[in-house]
């Protein structure tokens, strides 16, 4: 059974999230501030109150503007949290230019709507690389669950599990992550993860999150690996794993 994490200095460097509730707005993958491949696909979530306005995105276009080339992406439907977040698939129409930095205008369609990750912009921006990223993403190390973290405050409960794992990729990568109880309970979740640092987090914060889980339930969480261009790794086999639970609200 996995344990909770000590100390809670190491667990609130581990997941940013635990200290307190994200808050309402938009987080993007690639994290605003990398360095992209020219046929990069955006990932756009919207976070509480910004959920709605982002799921209402499918369907329309955004501009990638710079200096001298502007580019649209249009809005796909991507994947909806059970608690409080959706993602949408921005797809670029056409290839970006190497070597240029590029800013998304949210702003022409999601006013006054706050960017939560990446540099301190108004508006999210984003540097080329030389070119494509014309290579599928390879494992070194299948992912697996690590560590867990449970917290309860006057806000709500915080839970997380570490997932640990390395590809070979040349651009930022993400996982897709179908997770369903071992045992007759609640429904199948599907929810998009990003890849910091060889580790993912699957859970949820005290105000919303990427998957609900039970205290001790146990989990079999299936996964896709994917690089910012779409391009998928092998399969792997799905990883089991018990949901962080308070010991001291055992008998």
């Amino acid at each position: 059974m996995l344990r909770i994490l000590v100390p809670l200095l190491v667990l609130l460097c581990a997941v940013p999230a635990a200290a307190q509730c994200l808050g309402d707005g938009v987080q993007l993958f690639p994290t605003p501030g990398a360095v992209i491949p020219t046929n990069t696909r955006f990932l756009l979530e919207g976070v509480g109150t910004a959920r709605s306005q982002v799921a209402a995105l499918v369907g329309k276009k955004l501009r990638l503007t710079s200096d001298k080339h502007v580019v649209e992406v249009k809005a796909q439907r991507g994947w909806e949290s059970s608690l409080g977040r959706v993602t949408v698939i921005l797809k670029v129409d056409g290839r970006l230019e190497p070597d240029t930095r590029y800013t998304l205008r949210v702003d022409e369609l999601l006013p006054n709507v706050m960017v939560l990750n990446g540099r301190s912009t108004v508006l999210p921006e984003w540097r080329t690389g030389k070119g494509a990223d014309g290579r599928a993403p390879r494992w070194l190390k299948r992912p697996a669950v690590s560590e867990g973290f449970l917290r309860r405050t006057a806000q709500g409960t915080t839970r997380f599990v570490r997932l640990n794992l390395s590809l070979r990729e040349e651009s930022p990568a993400y996982l897709v992550v179908k997770l369903e109880p071992r045992r007759p309970g609640p429904s199948v979740q599907h929810y998009v993860v990003p890849i910091s640092n060889n580790t993912a987090f699957i859970g949820h914060e005290a105000c919303s999150g990427t998957f609900a889980m039970e205290d001790g339930r146990s989990y079999r969480a299936r996964i896709e690996a994917f690089d910012a261009a779409g391009q998928s790794a092998p399969p792997v086999p799905a990883v089991d794993f018990e949901a962080p639970a308070d010991d001291s609200a055992q008998p």
